[in-house]
């Protein structure tokens, strides 16, 4: 492992302690959905420009009531980085960004301000092609609060120790959507086993070097209560807004925990 790397794992590791967790809402719905409290995470962007958002949802998103939850072949359509930077406020949000071509994370570095939050979409199911991350490091300063990498649910142990030990990470986000076929990518419950075994792998291999943010069917406290209890330090939101009811009576009981 690299020395300098080493060494931020043995820093890391003594400031992260089990605090008060922190709440976001997952891209895209933290383009739209800010409550006071919550920090949104925008996007996802890209270096360059990718269709329409809003027709790529009425197109492709659907609910599966075979699994219960809901599917989308999206595949990252977002106005580009430029756009996302004008939208996205750098120490209240987090911009989410991916890359689409190698290379793209040296170049979104070029652009993204030293201090703007970020989240590095290293998971997307629905992209047409699978690229190394070794360039993600690039993105990583002392500048930024949050520096996230948001993982599939279907991540190795390999892929882990190269995200933690060879580039560096020490925020993860688990997970992203599950690959499902001719859909594209799954969120929902489906998502809460795997997202459990990833927190459960990491504690045991890196402890508390990491900081984890764990998203996948939190629908109500209970969800969040399994999450913190395996070893999650904070929690995300997503396919939950689909439904303002129970987005909102979520919203009203972690607010009463805190």
């Amino acid at each position: 492992m690299n020395k300098t790397i080493m060494e931020n794992l043995i820093k890391a590791k003594t400031e992260i302690t089990r605090k008060e967790p922190s709440y976001f809402i997952s891209a895209p719905f933290g383009n739209y959905i800010k409550p006071a409290g919550i920090t949104p995470v925008t996007g996802t962007w890209t270096l360059e420009p990718r269709g329409n958002r809003f027709w790529a949802v009425a197109k492709t998103l659907r609910y599966s009531k075979e699994v219960g939850g809901w599917t989308n072949k999206l595949g990252l359509p977002n106005p580009g980085i430029v756009e996302g930077l004008r939208k996205t406020e750098p120490k209240s949000e987090v911009l989410s960004i991916a890359e689409t071509n190698r290379g793209d994370f040296q170049k979104l570095a070029d652009l993204i301000p030293e201090n703007q939050n970020l989240e590095l979409n290293l998971s997307c199911p629905n992209v047409e092609k699978k690229l190394t991350w070794d360039s993600a490091r690039v993105l990583l300063n002392s500048e930024r609060k949050w520096c996230i990498a948001k993982l599939s649910p279907l991540t190795t142990p390999e892929e882990l120790r190269f995200i933690i030990e060879r580039l560096g990470f020490t925020q993860l986000h688990f997970s992203n959507t599950l690959p499902f076929g001719d859909a594209g990518g799954i969120s929902g419950p489906v998502l809460r086993s795997f997202t459990v075994e990833l927190i459960e792998l990491c504690r045991k291999e890196w402890g508390e070097s990491v900081e984890i943010i764990a998203g996948g069917g939190v629908r109500d406290l209970g969800a969040v209560m399994e999450y913190l209890a395996v070893g999650a330090n904070h929690i995300s939101l997503g396919s939950v807004c689909f439904n303002p009811f129970v987005f909102r009576k979520l919203l009203r009981s972690i607010r009463n925990e805190r």
